[in-house]
């Protein structure tokens, strides 16, 4: 019994990969599909706009030119119009596919509930493992958690990044007035956005703290690799060490706006890893409770 149960689990895994795969094409298939019925239909207009110009058909006839214009419109509209039988032939045999896999996938999961309501009843080991699982989703669900947390804080990190950056471009734009006249109004407008983009520094600083908090509340080992890790550490423990406190000058100003963009890049990257992370602890979860 326990023996047709792993067949059962090893075939419907098989079946939902190419599940995965089916849905890829159909998405890609319907793309090209609606594509093909915009170009039809733009082919198809073009050809009806012309021959419904009646002066302007007048004037073409007079130059020899309407025929073949109107010729020329009307093949394109007949390459368009095979364009979109085609991509409408290939949309409905990968939507027909989907839905195939779809049913045999449901037939099966069927059957495992089925037969995993028999084994728990009937066989101890089984059961002993269903507990196992249990925990081990437990412990999956506690990680989704601790990602999720670290997941605000990096998006808090990235909008804050975002209103220093704003700040000094525009103090960048008055640094540039700067050099070509000698106004104290220019001077106190780009000192003022100076003062407000040390403000956001500042606050920013605050939300990378509390970022790097929550990032060591997750298992970083299994979202980054050893060396992406320390790259990661030190890039935070060095990045407020280098920001320039001296303003006076555009070239300052340009190598701080520098500066937080890797940061933003960086940042970015994390999360990345963290969004992937969090997917396969879903897909995870998912399978364990459709099998135990």
């Amino acid at each position: 019994m326990t023996h047709t149960y792993d067949q059962l689990q090893l075939k419907c895994d098989q079946l939902i990969r190419k599940q995965h795969s089916a849905k890829e094409r159909l998405m890609s298939n319907e793309a090209d599909y609606h594509q093909a019925q915009h170009f039809f239909e733009k082919e198809n207009a073009d050809v009806e706009k012309l021959e419904k110009q009646s002066l302007s058909s007048f004037l073409y006839n007079l130059v020899g030119t309407y025929d073949r214009k109107l010729d020329k419109e009307k093949r394109e509209r007949v390459d368009a119009k095979v364009y979109l039988d085609r991509t409408a032939a290939l949309f409905l045999e990968s939507r027909e596919e989907f839905s195939q896999l779809t049913e045999e996938i449901n037939r099966i999961k069927e059957e495992l509930i089925e037969l995993k309501r028999h084994l728990v009843e009937t066989d101890p080991a089984f059961h002993d493992k269903i507990s196992v699982e249990k925990q081990r989703r437990f412990k999956w669900i506690e990680e989704i958690r601790e990602i999720d947390e670290a997941l605000e804080a990096g998006k808090s990190v990235l909008r804050a990044i975002d209103a220093a950056l704003e700040k000094l471009d525009s103090a960048d734009s008055m640094a540039t007035w700067d050099l070509f006249t000698d106004s104290m109004l220019i001077d106190f407008v780009k000192y003022n956005h100076i003062d407000k983009a040390e403000q956001e520094l500042a606050f920013l600083e605050a939300l990378i703290d509390r970022y790097r908090k929550e990032l060591k509340d997750v298992d970083l080992e299994a979202v980054l690799d050893y060396e992406q890790l320390g790259n990661m550490r030190r890039f935070f423990d060095v990045f407020f060490d280098n920001i320039f406190s001296d303003w006076d000058t555009k070239d300052t100003i340009n190598r701080n706006m520098n500066m937080l963009e890797d940061l933003y890049d960086e940042v970015k990257a994390i999360q990345k890893k963290l969004n992937r992370r969090k997917a396969e602890l879903n897909r995870q979860i998912t399978d364990s409770k459709l099998y135990y």
